[in-house]
């Protein structure tokens, strides 16, 4: 390049030398012979050099740096494309790297923690004091290898933006509850009191699994990084619409050096004294997840006064307490409860079957994919556990299968699966969806819940569902039929007030942009009405609310749910927590 502009540079000023040197002989024998030369011809000579200077030097040298950027730039583009396909492909193959090795990790995974919990039991004989410590170091390291994947999987989805979250009203003091109970074992073993406070009326917008996984991150932080002996609070207080959430320790505190680092990814804080713990994960993660539901985490810590990590989130109305009858494996004396499990897998089927005879169950196995649906109609258990990744019939062709026939449309399904896509799954009808390794309790109480809220929670009344646009009503109507619930249909607020005045319905979904008379005003004179005053009412709507309308809604209405957000999955869990699971009746 440079070489090309040089010559044509050099070939150019050539030229023009010669142009002037002609010139110049030419105007020297002009003037001995005294032939008048006037002002004129010498500006048209000067004219004719500078244009020669211009169109072989000027002119070519800058075409051949224009081309030269030209070229330059397209060479730039394509580079930057060919980088943006490469990056797009070792994404696309971390995706497949990650899904299977959540897939090839998480099977023997479940199989360590589920055998060696069973194990534990001693339900296969005494252990002596040497056993018993083996197991429990096979039951930490896989729990601990568990967390890693988890949170490896965790990061991968936020990072991509496929991060699916389901929320909606969910009591404060009951996650502080749950939380608070599955870690005050770890926080005993330092001598360290766990405590909490939350009043039972306050209730925020969320996911609850996310919310869960937020608050048990951040207490076990606490207890990691406590002292024996130390305290450890949980709080919520309402303020301007929000609930903020605080996780308070006494601990040594965190160095201002360290805080301001703390919630990047892959830094790991360190113990006094201790070399790092963890993969440096665990906060960015709990960051992320608290902005995706529209929180920021904070963190408040002065060295030798402790920490405290708090965050707000929506408020959200009352949650409805609804009481659960649970069983216990037996149905009456003599008759224990019978589960299926459609489970391809033989040491995944074994461990299944292990956890379920051994707490009083009485349990059949389906290996045969393709004969589940006769089976399951055959033997009409009392719930069903299915797999998902099977072959040659899929799990999910065999849950649609289930909730389609007459004969076990009322039977509870319990996914149990390593597919972590529960929406799905709430779609298609499962009851409960179960992410693997699933240890023996967290099993247990999805049997325990599914067979006690088919015998004792069926809804008498209809559902009223008040939609106008005819094809989201069919979705909601079809979506709640399919789980057994009894529902009617208005597409026209008049015809809901109709409907309501002659029968009170069980609970009301309502859509606010409404013909004739709008959900706003449905919802004020069913407020204004001692009759329907409790009744509960799922507003489910496309308008975009201002601060005012989320208030006075949150104020009169159980659950806010969006259509362009995905609500089905919330919606039918905010209605089993509302009036329970129907038992659907047979022909």
């Amino acid at each position: 390049m440079k070489t090309t502009i040089r010559r044509r540079a050099w070939a150019a000023i050539g030229l023009a030398v010669v142009v002037a040197v002609v010139w110049g002989l030419a105007y020297e024998y002009f003037s001995r012979n005294k032939i008048y030369v006037n002002i004129t011809s010498k500006s048209l000579g000067a004219i004719l050099i500078l244009l020669a200077l211009m169109v072989f030097v000027v002119l070519p040298v800058y075409s051949v740096i224009l081309t030269h950027e030209v070229r330059k730039r397209r060479r730039a583009e394509k580079a930057l494309i060919q980088a943006k396909e490469e990056a797009e492909r070792a994404s696309k193959f971390k995706d497949q790297f990650l899904s299977t090795m959540s897939h090839e990790l998480r099977t023997p995974l479940n199989a360590v923690l589920g055998f060696s919990d069973l194990l534990a039991d001693k339900r296969c004989g005494e252990l002596n004091e040497r056993q018993q410590r083996y197991v429990s170091h096979i039951t930490s390291g896989g729990k601990h290898l568990l967390k890693l994947i988890s949170d490896i999987l965790d990061f991968s989805k936020i990072e991509a933006g496929r991060m699916e979250l389901s929320c909606e009203d969910l009591s404060v003091a009951n996650i502080f509850a749950e939380v608070t109970s599955a870690l005050r074992p770890l926080g005993e073993k330092k001598a360290q009191t766990l405590t909490s406070s939350a009043n039972r009326d306050l209730a925020v917008r969320a996911d609850p699994t996310r919310i869960k996984q937020i608050l048990t991150n951040l207490v076990a932080n606490a207890i990691k990084f406590t002292p024996e002996g130390g305290r450890i609070d949980l709080a919520a207080l309402a303020a301007d619409g929000q609930i903020r959430v605080e996780v308070r320790d006494n601990g040594p505190g965190i160095p201002p050096e360290e805080q301001k680092r703390i919630f990047d990814a892959f830094y790991r804080i360190r113990k006094s004294g201790d070399g790092v713990e963890g993969t440096g994960l665990g906060l960015t993660i709990t960051s992320s997840l608290v902005k995706l539901q529209g929180g920021t985490l904070v963190l408040e810590s002065t060295r030798g006064n402790g920490s405290c990590f708090y965050f707000s989130l929506p408020i959200a109305s009352q949650v409805i307490e609804r009481r659960v009858v649970t069983s216990q494996g037996t149905k009456k004396a003599g008759e224990r409860a019978k589960i299926l499990i459609i489970e391809d897998d033989p040491t995944t089927l074994h461990l299944i079957e292990s956890q379920l005879t051994s707490s009083g169950y009485e349990a059949y196995s389906c290996v045969a994919p393709e004969q589940a649906l006769e089976k399951a109609a055959e033997l009409q258990p009392d719930a069903i556990t299915l797999d998902l990744l099977m072959k040659p019939t899929s799990g999910w062709e065999i849950l649609l299968q289930l909730k389609k026939d007459a004969r076990t449309a009322d039977i509870p399904v319990i996914v149990v699966t390593i597919v972590d896509h529960p929406s799905i799954g709430a779609t298609l009808g499962a009851d409960e969806y179960l992410v693997k390794p699933v240890d023996k309790l967290t099993l247990l109480d999805a049997v325990q819940r599914c067979i006690g809220e088919r015998k004792g929670s069926a809804a008498v009344r209809p559902i009223l569902v008040v939609e106008d646009d005819t094809g989201t009503r069919e979705i909601i109507v079809e979506l709640l039929k399919k789980r057994g619930y009894a529902v009617n249909a208005a597409a026209d607020g008049e015809t809901a007030r109709a409907q309501v005045a002659a029968s009170l319905p069980a609970l009301v979904i309502l859509d606010l942009l409404l013909p004739k008379v709008n959900g706003f005003e449905l919802l004020a004179e069913w407020r204004a009405n001692s009759r329907t005053v409790e009744l509960p009412i799922f507003v489910l709507t496309s308008k975009v609310l201002t601060n005012e309308e989320k208030g006075y809604l949150h104020g009169h209405a159980q659950s806010i749910l969006q259509k362009r957000e995905s609500w089905q999955e919330s919606l039918v869990k905010q209605l089993q927590r509302a009036v329970g699971k129907p038992q659907v009746a047979k022909a």
